[in-house]
């Protein structure tokens, strides 16, 4: 319904625009009309069976054109264009009549709405004069976009039920540089047709190598993906009694997920989780895999390193990152007896999911060791188990769907708010240490071209403003390095005494001199360890963090390329802010000597941490203790 009153919206509109430029003669219209016909085609398609959420977005050059169409045309022209290039080119891809009406009025909306914001800022049809006419040129982008992505989020949200403001607030985020680029394009577009419209033969080389690109990238993600996807499989044909495991595991995690209402990319991330959270079985002995009886201790110690390895093997793909805490927790329990002894909120809400999915698909499969349960009888134990194997709510509302019911009306308003959290992006908790260095500089930057722009242009303000940005944001870096300089080598000169603990002792007692240090200590594992222990340890006051969540994170980056990780207190349990350098050259390395901090600390600490990454090697090489011992078997 919603679809036809757009279609029906957008005709009437259309038809109010022919009307204003039937008189007009056809070649003023028929350059934009082969532009915008041109970019419809150059487009990179929605991707249907895809991993990756990004590549579920389609790519072109067509709103850009739509926005030239407007400048040179006027709105009424621009909308009519924009509607002949959706006519023609999904014509010619089969789309049907409802689609290409609704592709159709969605664009002469937008470009009749951007329009009219020209001319209110004072823009004028047939002239484009730059910087004069900046915030007209703004105000037709905002304006062209906030229409487009209203009426299509308007949509999702009526076909999908889910929030307006969440469907609008997440295609601003994955749109924002899109839009910014495309009204760059529009620009150039229209200046080009308005001077010198053979120069379109110049530009045009250079979008069509930008497509091209961009093609490439989307093909390499899918494949990218779908290469993952078929590791996944290979791994479940090793033990025939798990074969097609993690696609059933897939398909129950996406079927719940879509059934709590949650956004498609929300779902998507969930069923990657599932779909992946047993690659970590290659490593392990397809007879251990398949072995009726119990299994000794090394068989034990490589199943239950398998959920790390597979999210160290997720952590090093950008689109799956996200995935990895979920798929490392498989195998936890809500009580904290599972593999790793995390528990309750320790365990990401996303990894809960994955959880009781796995569970129920192992229940009613037939096992060497067992036949499969009856799934009333599998939904009941979980039932039963729920708030010790299983997060109540979760297991609650996944029991109701199992049985047919929509989960939300087995819930209570407190619980459906909690499960709510599994919409949002998990948090990336590796991030550049050496990205807050890089803000001075890049403000340095903007202020040198904002001066160059400025001479160029005889604005004299400009040029001043510009280079006293470029000053202050220039003084900033070199006061950063010199201070990152100087505690680079107090920090060697600590890490050179002759015993280890008392360097680690110095070298934190240095750190602490320079930011809010409250706790640090060496994680050490050894190379098939999945747990790590704290051989030496400062405290500045500060609880000090539980060795399975410091671990937990740590075990996981361990695998990503440079030095240093960096995360906030939260990815381990604790407040504050983290800072963990890699000891040994070696990947995965030895260990990490991590710093805690009561706020983020300056970004010349973190600097001179990394510079001396290779003399820390105080705790590399510890002999696992006497006390340390491997969690027994949790099923």
């Amino acid at each position: 319904m919603a679809a036809r009153t757009i279609a029906a919206a957008g005709a009437v509109a259309l038809a109010a625009a022919a009307v204003h430029v039937l008189g007009r003669p056809p070649e003023e219209l028929a350059l934009l009309a082969g532009i915008v016909v041109v970019t419809e085609f150059l487009q990179v398609a929605r991707s249907r069976e895809r991993l990756d959420p990004l590549d579920g977005q389609p790519f072109s050059f067509s709103s850009g054109a739509h926005i030239a169409a407007v400048i040179v045309a006027g709105p009424a022209a621009g909308a009519v264009v924009a509607a002949f290039g959706v006519v023609v080119a999904d014509s010619l891809r089969s789309a049907t009549r409802l689609q290409i009406a609704v592709n159709a009025s969605v664009f002469a909306l937008a470009a009749l709405a951007g329009g009219g914001a020209f001319h209110l800022l004072g823009g004028t049809t047939g002239a484009v004069s730059l910087p004069a006419d900046v915030l007209a040129v703004a105000g037709l982008a905002l304006a062209y976009v906030s229409v487009n992505v209203g009426i299509v989020g308007l949509l999702v949200a009526l076909t999908e039920r889910l929030p307006l403001s969440s469907v609008l607030a997440r295609a601003a985020r994955e749109q924002a540089g899109t839009a910014v680029a495309e009204a760059g394009l529009g620009v150039v577009l229209a200046v080009i047709v308005l001077r010198e419209p053979w120069a379109i033969l110049a530009l045009a080389p250079l979008v069509l190598a930008v497509y091209q690109a961009h093609a490439r990238l989307a093909l390499l993600r899918q494949q990218t993906a779908h290469a993952l996807e078929a590791f996944a499989s290979v791994v479940d044909e090793r033990d025939p009694s798990t074969y097609d495991h993690s696609a059933r595991v897939a398909e129950l995690v996406r079927s719940f997920a879509a059934s709590l209402g949650l956004p498609d990319d929300a779902v998507a991330r969930l069923w990657r989780a599932g779909r992946l959270h047993d690659l970590g079985k290659v490593a392990v002995d397809s007879r251990a895999l398949g072995k009726p009886g119990t299994l000794d201790e090394r068989e034990w110690q490589a199943v239950r390193r398998h959920p790390r390895v597979s999210a160290r093997i997720l952590r090093g793909f950008r689109f799956a990152a996200d995935e990895a805490r979920a798929v490392e927790f498989h195998h936890d329990r809500y009580d904290g007896n599972g593999y790793y002894g995390a528990r309750g909120d320790e365990i990401p809400l996303a990894a809960h999911v994955v959880i009781v999915a796995d569970a129920y698909d192992a229940m009613t499969s037939d096992r060497p060791y067992r036949s499969a349960l009856r799934a009333d009888h599998a939904l009941a134990e979980i039932e039963r188990q729920a708030g010790a194997q299983f997060h109540p709510v979760v297991a609650k509302a996944f029991a109701a769907h199992r049985r047919g019911r929509d989960p939300l009306t087995a819930l209570t308003p407190e619980e459906r708010r909690e499960l709510a959290a599994l919409a949002r992006r998990p948090r990336r908790s590796a991030r550049s240490l050496l990205g807050a260095t890089r803000a001075p500089e890049t403000l340095a930057v903007a202020g040198v071209l904002t001066a160059l722009a400025g001479l160029g242009t005889g604005t004299q303000l400009a040029t001043l403003g510009g280079l006293a940005v470029a000053a202050v944001a220039g003084a900033a870096v070199a006061t950063s390095r010199v201070r990152a300089a100087r505690l680079a080598a107090a920090l060697a000169e600590a890490a050179a005494a002759p015993l280890e603990s008392a360097a680690f002792e110095r070298v934190a007692a240095r750190v602490a001199r320079a930011a809010a240090l409250s706790w640090a200590g060496v994680l050490a594992w050894r190379p098939l360890d999945v747990d790590g222990w704290i051989p030496l340890e400062w405290t500045g006051g500060g609880d000090p963090p539980r060795e399975a969540t410091l671990a937990s994170w740590l075990l996981r980056e361990s695998e990503v390329p440079g030095a240093m990780r960096a995360c906030d207190g939260a990815e381990v349990g604790t407040d504050g802010s983290y800072l963990a350098v890699a000891l040994g050259s070696g990947r995965p390395p030895r260990g990490y000597a991590v710093f805690r901090f009561a706020a983020p600390p300056p970004a010349h600490v973190g600097a001179a941490l990394e510079a001396v990454a290779d003399r820390l090697a105080f705790g590399a090489d510890h002999e696992l203790p006497a006390a340390f011992a491997p969690r027994a078997a949790a099923g």
